[in-house]
């Protein structure tokens, strides 16, 4: 319990940041910046509590549990992102990355709890 606490104050922490430095370099975008990371950060720590009660109680079914999460992530995606990045049908790469930087920032912090929990 206490290393997926510290697990969640680095989202929090590393969003945070991530956040503050995306707005410096696309202001027009605030806005959906701040959902983005938003929505980013909620799923990341639904799956980092997912994946922290399963390594503590149901390691066999820890794989299960991590295809969850991405099934949880692709629905969040296709749902929140997916039309507004597809809108005019062509994905630049700030749009790309306004996707990409929180939800591999959450990715990271999973694979650092899976990994941690198998030594």
């Amino acid at each position: 319990m206490k290393k997926l606490l510290a697990f969640l104050t680095l989202l929090f922490l590393l969003m945070s940041i991530g956040l503050a430095f995306h707005v410096q370099f696309i202001p027009l975008e605030k806005r959906f910046l701040i959902q983005s990371y938003g929505v980013n950060t909620l799923v990341a720590l639904i799956a980092l509590v997912l994946l922290g009660s399963g390594i503590d109680k149901k390691k066999l079914n820890l794989a299960v549990l991590y295809l969850v999460t991405v099934a949880l992530k692709f629905t969040v995606y296709v749902i929140f992102f997916y039309p507004r990045l597809h809108a005019d049908g062509i994905l630049e790469r700030q749009e790309f990355f306004m996707f990409f930087v929180p939800y591999g920032l959450g990715l990271i912090l999973e694979i650092m709890l899976l990994a941690r929990s198998q030594n």
